[in-house]
């Protein structure tokens, strides 16, 4: 089974989006884990009371939970789960340990997607996934040229193997 981390500001497009994952890997079942990151408060009570955690589970809409749970339901041969986890910290370590604690495979960052900070501590997660020595998933999207999708499909191939 692989995991594939994909960075989300909460919209049901995220979810629609990662459908295009689901034709790449037909032989073997999917975890999709859905994440937001947060630089780490400096307020030592936040930390310590973690009062914030709370709060960011709250920005999640019903609809996005809606969504997956749909989504997951179409596709219950395919999907194992479908998770939702934030990462706090502004290090590449701290990255690289959120990634190792979750067996990330794979990151998938749909071409659509354009970071929209949620919080005033949303940061965007570009750096740390280009940087993360994780394989990205160049999927091209449905709409676009067949002789395209057949060329990203051979760079993902290609990419899978580096692993």
């Amino acid at each position: 089974m692989k995991t594939v981390l994909i960075p989300t500001d909460f919209n049901e497009n995220s979810v629609y989006l990662s459908e295009n994952i689901l034709r790449n890997f037909k032989d073997e079942p999917i975890r999709i884990l859905f994440f937001h990151a947060y630089k780490l408060t400096d307020s030592i009570s936040d930390l310590l009371m973690l009062s914030r955690r709370s709060t960011e589970y709250g920005q999640i809409p019903e609809s996005f939970h809606r969504v997956c749970y749909d989504f997951k339901k179409t596709h219950q041969a395919q999907i194992d789960t479908i998770g939702v986890e934030y990462f706090y910290g502004s290090t590449m370590a701290a990255f690289r340990n959120f990634a190792e604690a979750h067996e990330v495979d794979f990151i998938y960052c749909p071409e659509t997607y354009s970071f929209r900070q949620i919080s005033k501590y949303s940061i965007n997660p570009d750096v740390f996934l280009n940087k993360s020595g994780i394989p990205i998933l160049q999927i091209v999207q449905e709409e676009e040229a067949p002789v395209k999708r057949k060329k990203a499909i051979a760079l993902e191939h290609e990419t899978a193997q580096l692993v």
